[in-house]
């Protein structure tokens, strides 16, 4: 028997969802990761694999069952699975489908780049960067890891959307480890939508660099530091906003920021965005996964909050557009994008005079509350004199609340990078007038 395609298998459920009397919405997804990691020298990790998953959707008086499979072998059996899920649905909420009829922002699709790189070629990257961390005789433990990415998303449903995309790029990253009293460790990292924008000589040059510099690094006394929460480390702690500014968390009371559209939350040379693509980030899409079009919005205007991000049904309840940013069974950003300003890295340390620049957070799951806002982090930094960085700085715990830390930014750097996650980020550094730091000098 000749196996169906794709259409073959939506034409047929379909077909089912008119003899039901049902709308249906059919989700495609299929992926490519390839990922090799060195440590010391010796590949210890490689991985070549795909991903084909279906997801069908069966919507009945506000109601959505859901069923998915991983072939199109039985498009009949998906759907009754789908149909017959909906008597367990135990929500009193209203489930939306989306017509297809918005304007979508016309975003190149990902070229398949990557694609073209040989196996040798993908090795190649770590071997560069392994041999750069290694380059000094101080550096004692290494580790590489080169890795690109391809998807490809579909959605169809019976009220005639019809959208597809396909993303994709590539990343690299180096650790090196620095004999010292306690091992020195420092982390480097690149991504970008073409092979040419990785360059593995500069970031095992940089982690291997960072990792020297830490060397001697000693504790601080405690007490209350004007700090530069570096690019890196802000995109981790930023990450906050995530769950606070998601419209579902704010109906069940889970967002510090309910109620306050309007209201100055952050200082007024903070702004912050979500936008569908950027330069600096991997992550790009013209629909969310409701094939809502996404669309460049502003979340805080010179320290103002604007709005919630938000998918089908938490618009439907706040009476507003949706913003396209449905992620699955939650709402997310799609790049989370801060505006920069108008000095770079060696001027923020100027400015910053006496202080110190946080360089490495850990504990973000277990530590940070997005609900509350508190944190209560480990962290690594540089302690800086009259404007130069002098020592590392070890040992020691940073807290705080992070509403009140978008109050306390002094000055937005110029330093953009992106950051990949959940979803991406465009960030620079920050520094802060004032944050608690807890050390054992």
């Amino acid at each position: 028997m000749r196996p169906i395609n794709f259409e073959e298998f939506k034409e047929k459920i379909f077909v089912l969802a008119k003899e039901k009397g049902v709308e249906v919405q059919i989700s495609y997804s299929k992926s490519r990761n390839f990922q090799v990691r060195y440590q010391n020298g010796e590949m210890d990790q490689y991985t070549d694999a795909g991903k084909f998953r279906i997801n069908v959707q069966v919507l009945k008086d506000g109601k959505i069952g859901m069923s998915y499979t991983e072939t199109l072998d039985n498009p009949e059996k998906v759907f009754i699975d789908a149909y017959e899920n909906i008597s367990i649905v135990d929500t009193e909420d209203i489930e939306y489908f989306y017509d297809g009829k918005g304007t979508y922002p016309n975003i190149e699709p990902y070229n398949g780049a990557f694609e073209t790189l040989s196996v040798k070629e993908r090795l190649n990257y770590v071997e560069i960067a392994h041999r750069k961390v290694r380059e000094d005789e101080r550096i004692i433990n290494d580790m590489a890891v080169y890795g690109d990415q391809m998807s490809e998303s579909k959605i169809v449903n019976t009220l005639g959307l019809d959208v597809s995309f396909v993303s994709g790029g590539g990343f690299m990253y180096a650790m090196a480890v620095a004999k010292d009293v306690s091992p020195r460790s420092a982390f480097e990292f690149a991504i970008g939508k073409k092979p040419e924008e990785i360059n593995p000589t500069h970031v095992g040059e940089r982690a291997k660099d960072e990792a020297i510099t830490l060397i001697g690094s000693k504790s601080v006394k405690s007490g209350k530091y004007r700090v530069i929460l570096r690019n890196d480390v802000f995109s981790d702690i930023l990450g906050m906003l995530v769950s606070m500014i998601n419209a579902d968390n704010a109906h069940k009371n889970l967002s510090p920021l309910k109620g306050k559209i309007g209201e100055k939350i952050a200082s007024e040379k903070f702004t912050v965005k979500d936008l569908p693509v950027h330069e600096l980030s991997i992550v790009a899409t013209p629909f969310d996964s409701q094939g809502v079009p996404t669309k460049e919005k502003v979340i805080i205007e010179n320290g103002v909050f604007k709005t919630f991000l938000h998918n089908l049904k938490t618009a439907k309840k706040d009476n507003v557009e949706p913003t396209g940013n449905a992620y699955g069974t939650s709402i997310a950003p799609i790049n989370l994008y801060v505006e920069p300003g108008e000095k770079n890295f060696e001027e923020l340390l100027e400015t910053l005079d006496n202080g110190i620049v946080i360089i490495e957070v850990e504990g973000m799951h277990s530590g940070a509350n997005p609900i509350s806002g508190n944190f209560s982090l480990g962290a690594k930094g540089l302690k800086v004199e009259n404007g130069k960085i002098v020592h590392g700085v070890e040992q020691v715990t940073i807290s705080g609340n992070f509403l009140e830390i978008m109050h306390k930014i002094e000055e937005v750097g110029n330093d953009l990078r992106g950051f990949i996650g959940m979803n991406g980020m465009i960030v620079p550094s920050v520094l802060i007038s004032e944050l608690d730091i807890a050390g054992n000098a």
